[in-house]
């Protein structure tokens, strides 16, 4: 039996299936160019999605496309809409076709894709978690546990850590940072502490380091953002690289450059590992684990080995590790893989806010503390401000009740308005339950003490949604967007029937190999060509290739 893991990321998306003890990675993107593809990220589909010619794309092909959405996923947090060239899409339908596009892919490479554990932040709110799940779940992929990218990390390096032994996972994507410790217990990976912060990846560092080549550059010169991502990949092996401007002419940069340029920001991985070595109280870390683009920097190798003098365990890639771990829960859990086993945790406390001191004075009560073992159920009892009083508050929030209540950690995930029989406050007292799933499932109810009866049910699994039919709804939109996809590639292929294979395999080449990774008006030229050799006759089909293929063989460095 196979079961799928997916790492939802940031910048990129990867997705593993496990069949029995083996785990591969499956490829989701063709189109990979070949200098990326050297560098490790010939796996890995870029989390992008553009527009062009009406039509969706994604991945590499939509990297360049200036009509892009990039880290949809970092949009959980803060946004409900989002704009793709021409389209407004809710944040969840955005995520949702992207995950459609997992799907589908890996339909092509011969697997059935229906069910998966997906890896969310460890750090992630628990907004950002319920919107993971709808919009894979719009996509058509049951969610059977949302699981921290650490855990999925640890799991994925589970054969070189003992019985007892404990893992510090240092996770830097492209979007946050988590660093989690977790101790193997029979097997079992048990997250000791977590601690992370939201919203520092690799994103940030492409714009810091972009402001310092900036300012190398004359003024007017323009730097291709895609370009200069490259140039910090190749930075992490070699010591300085020429970077091509947009219009003409070049600056050479180097690896000082880049270190320069992110210092302030690799400072602060320091507060998460150190808070984590507090909670652990002496405890050893026996093993590091590092992932994610950023942590492949060797600056931030060096930073994060000195804090903890180890070195960074090797055999697995950093880029794939998230999803093969996730790929071996899911065998976990379908029961085909006996020998491990694995917890999802809190790295939040849950509650509720009280007025105790009054409305002005909001406090945090815990329900389900940080650092609890899922699934997890709690309760406490709670009483109205005042006597007779026809209604009350009820607001959940997650964030950290040793910080000030209106510190930016603490979120405030849903509110009720509930209505109260109008009765003696001593006898209006009711019991709050939080029941807790591994799936990202919140569920709350309230029920008056003396009687029983229920006065809320809900669960926090909307997002930004307002109702169930809401989602079927979102659920129509994605199956259009999809289906309006096929048509455009059915058209596409259509067009070309009249064309020889070498024709048809030369216009692919071109497409898939050249256009995303040029400048705008190379792209203008490809394009034209493309079209010239659609419409030609069988007189005029080979010299149209010839030209086309004239202009592949000036990028052939992308083959």
């Amino acid at each position: 039996m196979t079961a799928f893991g997916i790492d939802f990321g940031t910048t990129n998306s990867v997705l593993a299936v496990s069949r029995g003890s083996e785990i591969e990675v499956i490829r989701l993107d063709e189109s990979t160019p070949a200098n990326w593809a050297e560098k490790g990220f010939d796996c890995v589909l870029p989390t992008i999605l553009s527009e062009r010619a009406g039509s969706l794309e994604y991945g590499w092909v939509a990297k360049r496309n200036p009509n892009r959405l990039a880290a949809v996923k970092r949009l959980f947090q803060t946004a409900d809409d989002v704009t793709i060239g021409s389209r407004t899409l809710k944040v969840e339908e955005a995520a949702a076709v992207f995950f459609r596009q997992i799907k589908n892919r890996a339909i092509d490479s011969g697997f059935k894709l229906d069910r998966a554990v997906v890896t969310i932040p460890a750090n992630s709110r628990g907004s950002a978690r319920y919107r993971t799940k709808i919009s894979a779940g719009l996509a058509g992929i049951e969610v059977v546990a949302l699981l921290n990218e650490p855990t999925a990390a640890a799991m994925a390096y589970a054969k070189s850590i003992n019985d007892g032994e404990r893992v510090l996972v240092f996770d830097w994507g492209g979007g946050t940072l988590d660093v989690t410790v977790l101790q193997n217990i029979e097997g079992t990976f048990i997250e000791e502490t977590s601690k992370g912060i939201q919203r520092l990846g690799g994103i940030d560092i492409d714009d810091a380091f972009m402001a310092t080549v900036a300012a190398k550059t004359q003024v007017g010169s323009i730097i291709d953002p895609f370009d200069l991502e490259f140039a910090k990949v190749l930075l992490s092996t070699q010591e300085q690289t020429t970077l091509s401007l947009l219009g003409g002419g070049s600056v050479e940069i180097t690896r000082a450059d880049l270190e320069s340029s992110i210092h302030d920001l690799v400072n602060r991985v320091n507060q998460p590992i150190e808070q984590c070595l507090r909670d652990l109280d002496g405890s050893p870390i026996h093993h590091l684990v590092m992932v994610g683009g950023s942590s492949k920097i060797p600056m931030v190798q060096r930073y994060v080995q000195d804090l903890l003098h180890l070195e960074p365990m090797a055999h697995v890639d950093p880029m794939t590790a998230i999803a093969e771990g996730a790929a071996l829960a899911a065998g976990i859990l379908s029961g085909d893989i006996e020998d491990h086993d694995f917890f999802v945790g809190t790295e939040h406390a849950l509650g509720t806010v009280t007025n105790d001191r009054g409305p002005d004075h909001p406090e945090f009560s815990v329900l389900i503390p940080r650092n609890t073992k899922l699934p997890a159920s709690a309760r406490g009892t709670y009483f109205p401000s005042f006597d007779h009083q026809d209604s009350v508050l009820i607001r959940i929030i997650e964030g950290d009740p040793d910080l000030p209540f209106n510190h930016e950690d603490n979120v405030i995930l849903k509110m009720w308005d509930v209505e109260l029989d109008a009765l003696p406050k001593s006898d209006s007292s009711f019991e709050v339950a939080f029941s807790y799933d591994v799936d990202g499932i919140l569920h709350v109810k309230a029920s008056y003490e003396n009687t029983g009866k229920v006065i809320l049910d809900e669960e926090l699994s909307f997002g930004s949604v307002g109702s169930k039919s809401d989602l079927v709804s979102m659920r129509r939109k994605v199956d259009e967007l999809d289906s309006l996809a096929k048509i455009s590639a059915v058209s596409k292929v259509n067009e070309r029937q009249h064309l020889s294979e070498e024709s048809r395999l030369a216009i692919e080449k071109a497409e898939k190999k050249i256009y995303p990774f040029v400048a705008s008006d190379e792209q203008v030229r490809i394009s034209s060509l493309v079209e010239q050799l659609e419409s030609s006759d069988s007189d005029g089909e080979v010299d149209a290739r010839d030209a086309l293929e004239d202009e592949i063989r000036n990028h052939s460095y992308l083959l």
